[in-house]
């Protein structure tokens, strides 16, 4: 089954609020659009790993994709947002209907 890009979307924006709950880590769009728009913080040794020796990396080209392409992530909705920025896991009753959302699709 073809998903559009919006489902593409809020599929994505629920598995990164679920997963940095699950690490106990939290998620802010502007710290990652910061990551992208500042090439220099990107850690790009772990993509060089990733690739054939001698590939050139694009990196301002890549950056502006991700920019570009990840833009979406600010757009998260306020108990998602909520969830997002639980660090210390207590929002357990917010964190499990997302959790079955995902599963169920």
């Amino acid at each position: 089954m073809a998903y559009r890009a919006s489902q593409n979307q809020n599929l994505i924006r629920r598995l990164v609020v679920l997963k940095l709950w699950q690490a106990r880590d939290s998620f802010m769009s502007e710290r990652l659009m910061q990551k992208f728009e500042h090439e220099r913080n990107f850690d790009w040794n772990d993509l060089r790993q990733l690739l054939r020796r001698g590939v050139e990396i694009d990196q301002a080209r890549i950056t502006q994709a991700c920019v570009h392409g990840f833009r979406f992530l600010a757009d998260i909705a306020a108990e998602k947002q909520t969830l997002a920025s639980d660090r210390y896991q207590r929002e357990y009753a917010l964190w499990d209907p997302l959790r079955g959302e995902v599963a169920t699709g």
